[in-house]
């Protein structure tokens, strides 16, 4: 079954300015005491907020995207971003150092490794994962790049055994309704007659294993989807952000790495994603605002498995474009253009 795509009509998620992705009314605190007036901040400001005036870095504009990056190239400290929370880095199960690492750090080796050691887990330990490591993991989903800087993510923690079954039977209840009409060939017929072939597709791909999996779990609990998993972490977007799937699922992936590193095991539930964007009443059941929509659905939980090496990965298609220089050509802007 094809997950429903919900897409921000604008072609652009990082340029285009949302009303509610700025602050009107910028809440950057500088320390003129301490400002020395390197301009370091103006440079590195890309809502061109800041100016330096009388040897003093000022307020001047009013399209703060409290990015924070003033606030982090300021080498007197005499800048803060009064917008944002502490809570993002302030880690509770492991020590996180707040200084900056530049690029060519870490050992690019060694971060490749972690991005391949990290693996689908299917097969979790009967024990539980503590809050503060849960928060952790959101902590580090957080740190992700969003369009425009909107930050607009947010985070459903089902935090054992109890609630991660309360969402299976959610799901469970959809699937089987879904299961019904798709095993019914008049409905499948009129599905086609009117130019929807999506029953048809589920009905040959997916049907067959989902109405195994709904036995399975029906019989002895047996669960397919998030395979016993002690805790679930469902991602979301709210309204306002320029490109909600792809700030949701880079947090999402952020998050995969870091509870790697935390010694747990992932796994990623399409089907509940699906379930979830075409009935709103699962959403409601977990209390997720109804404005939501659910980008990404994450077991966790520490893993059985443990393998000798990395595994490999298909080799894809990769292609580099140049634009050819002619006669005639010229470059205007860092783009080439041709006169006709």
């Amino acid at each position: 079954m094809r997950r429903p795509v919900r897409r921000d009509p604008r072609p652009d998620c990082g340029l285009l300015a949302r009303e509610d992705a700025v602050s009107a009314a910028p809440r950057i605190r500088i320390d003129a005491a301490r400002c020395v007036g390197c301009g370091l901040c103006v440079s590195c400001c890309p809502s061109h907020t800041l100016a330096v005036r009388e040897k003093k870095a000022v307020v001047v504009g009013a399209s703060c995207l409290e990015c924070r990056h003033c606030q982090a190239a300021c080498p007197d400290g005499a800048l803060v971003v009064e917008a944002l929370d502490p809570w993002a880095g302030e880690f509770v199960t492991f020590a996180a150092s707040g200084e900056w690492l530049a690029p060519g750090n870490p050992d690019p080796g060694e971060l490749v490794r972690l991005m391949r050691s990290r693996r689908s887990t299917r097969s979790y330990l009967d024990r539980p994962v503590p809050r503060e490591v849960l928060e952790d993991v959101v902590r580090a989903g957080v740190s992700a790049p969003s369009g425009h800087n909107s930050q607009k993510w947010a985070f459903t923690i089902l935090p054992d055994r109890k609630a991660v079954v309360f969402l299976g039977n959610a799901l469970a209840r959809f699937f089987r309704r879904l299961n019904r009409t798709a095993a019914n060939p008049l409905i499948r017929l009129f599905m086609r007659l009117v130019g929807r072939r999506d029953l048809d597709e589920y009905y040959r791909e997916h049907f067959a294993s989902v109405e195994k999996a709904l036995e399975d779990w029906d019989r002895d609990g047996t669960d397919r989807l998030f395979h016993g998993a002690p805790a679930v972490i469902v991602v979301t977007s709210r309204p306002g952000a320029s490109c909600p799937a792809e700030d949701a699922l880079l947090a999402a992936q952020n998050m995969l790495l870091a509870a790697h590193a935390m010694g747990l095991g992932t796994c990623l539930a399409g089907y509940a994603v699906a379930a979830m964007g075409h009935d709103p009443a699962i959403k409601a059941g977990l209390d997720i605002e109804p404005r939501e929509t659910v980008y990404a659905v994450i077991a966790l939980g520490y893993p059985k498995e443990a393998y000798a090496r990395v595994a490999g990965r298909k080799r894809p298609p990769v292609r580099f474009f140049e634009v050819p220089r002619e006669r005639g050509d010229k470059v205007s802007g860092g783009i080439r253009t041709t006169k006709r």
